[in-house]
């Protein structure tokens, strides 16, 4: 399951998953598409808080799906992306799935991911 919403006031998606990842990836790009939409100032940019700490280990299955969502984001203005994550398991996973890309950034608690995103 998953969560998107938009922050104007901050120009700001967050993105919460949680349990598995038994949604859809096309319901989950249409709705982050939406909300960037929502919070994209004239120049284009925001930036995503992706909490990831109460959701399961991600099947491989749905890799692909994130990899399509960072490479729009990163093509649609995308300024960072804080990524809140408790597991190791899961972290490697993220990062694997980010490929290395600089607009990421890993953390363990929300506030360290804010705190960066405001920076």
């Amino acid at each position: 399951m998953f969560t998107v919403t938009p922050l104007p006031a901050k120009r700001r998606v967050h993105v919460e998953f949680f349990g598995n990842y038994d949604h859809d990836p096309d319901a989950f790009h249409a709705a982050l598409k939406h909300a960037v939409a929502e919070v994209q100032a004239k120049d284009r940019a925001f930036d995503i808080l992706c909490d990831f700490t109460r959701a399961s280990v991600m099947p491989q299955d749905h890799a692909a799906s994130g990899e399509a969502a960072i490479a729009w984001c990163s093509a649609n203005g995308l300024r960072k992306s804080a990524n809140v994550i408790a597991s190791v398991t899961q972290r490697m996973q993220v990062r694997r799935v980010a490929a290395g890309n600089p607009s990421m950034g890993f953390f363990a608690d929300t506030a360290e991911a804010e705190e960066w995103l405001a920076a």
